[in-house]
């Protein structure tokens, strides 16, 4: 029973955390300067983040990595692009911000109403006990794995029907030595490396 409530309680510090760095949203402006540019305006960067240009498939087009600052501003320029749809993202270590631009015949819009903002997972590893959590606004999954240092798995969960996703893990079954979380979400994968002494 104690154990219990000290699992709780790891998990509740756990979530107060990762809302409190996760409700702060990077105010993103997209300003049209001509046809086929725009000017990309971000105030009150509280962590430092990176600005991504992909086009329809994915791919990176530009990328350029942002200090905290209060305001940031960068023009780009599409003109050497063919129309279609683009997606300008603002990430950071907790979530990333995405905003819609459209391309036709050589004037580039954007939809500033249609931000869509998704969070990342985040893991806390104290001791043997690991704790992973998602804040999943748009209802999103998240699966969870644990690898040796050969890529075996060790475990693997699937997380879902929840605002918060939330998972605790007893690694002290484990030897000593290095391990990957692997984490799937919104069509990404992110390995944490952790070290059990």
């Amino acid at each position: 029973m104690k154990n219990l409530k000290i699992r709780l309680s790891i998990i509740c510090l756990l979530l107060s955390i990762n809302f409190a760095q996760a409700d702060h949203l990077i105010d993103l402006r997209i300003i049209s300067s001509n046809n086929y540019s725009f000017i990309i305006q971000l105030s009150d960067i509280k962590y430092n983040a990176k600005c991504l240009l992909l086009n329809q498939q994915g791919v990176v087009l530009y990328q350029e990595d942002i200090a905290s600052a209060e305001i940031f501003q960068r023009s780009l320029n599409l003109m050497e692009l063919p129309d279609g749809t683009y997606e300008l993202q603002i990430e950071d270590d907790y979530k990333t911000e995405t905003t819609s631009l459209t391309k036709i015949n050589g004037k580039v819009s954007a939809a500033n109403q249609m931000k869509t903002t998704s969070f990342k997972p985040q893991i806390m590893l104290k001791d043997t006990q690991l704790n992973i959590s998602l804040l999943a606004l748009n209802n999103e999954k998240l699966t969870v794995s644990i690898l040796d240092e050969d890529r075996n798995i060790i475990s693997e969960n699937n997380l879902s029907g929840s605002v918060n996703l939330v998972q605790a893990y007893d690694l002290s079954h484990l030897n000593p030595g290095h391990y990957t979380v692997q984490l799937y979400t919104n069509g990404k994968v992110y390995d944490r490396l952790i070290t059990l002494n």
